[in-house]
């Protein structure tokens, strides 16, 4: 009995010390640190009926390995009775494949997950432009410009 009590004190206490890692390169906090998200800026003036124009910034965060896509959209009411008005908003994307007349194209839609009146839709054209879709996912039928330019 007096050595059970003997080797379970000694486990116990064993228990209680820290453990210490090497210090090492390789044993750093940051490398623990999940990696600096990389983000994809557009920006333009889009058309706006009762104003002189919508300055429009969306920020795409490219997606990690932790997965997740986010995006944070600016909005610049500019000239609204007589000054401008700011609306941010945030939330997730997601990748949609294009329309059946074309399958292959980038569909961007943001707000998935939420209400349809808030969600907005744009299609990757080449590498650095990105064209705003009505809610059908089709091109608004505008002579108006709906493009947002790649920017840095």
């Amino acid at each position: 009995m007096r050595y059970f009590l003997i080797i379970t004190g000694l486990v116990l206490f064993a228990c209680r010390q820290p453990h210490h890692a090497a210090k090492t390169p390789g044993n750093t906090a940051s490398t623990r640190l999940p990696p600096q998200s990389t983000w994809i800026n557009y920006t333009g003036i889009l058309p706006c009926a009762d104003c002189n124009g919508i300055l429009t910034t969306l920020s795409l965060e490219e997606q990690g390995p932790g997965g997740g896509q986010f995006f944070k959209l600016k909005e610049v009411y500019q000239g609204v009775k007589g000054k401008d008005q700011t609306f941010n908003s945030d939330g997730i994307y997601v990748i949609i494949p294009g329309p059946s007349d074309n399958p292959d194209a980038v569909i961007i839609q943001l707000n998935p997950d939420k209400d349809q009146n808030l969600q907005r839709f744009y299609k990757k054209v080449g590498e650095s432009e990105l064209q705003q879709l009505d809610k059908d996912k089709q091109p608004i039928q505008s002579t108006l410009n709906y493009s947002l330019k790649k920017t840095g």
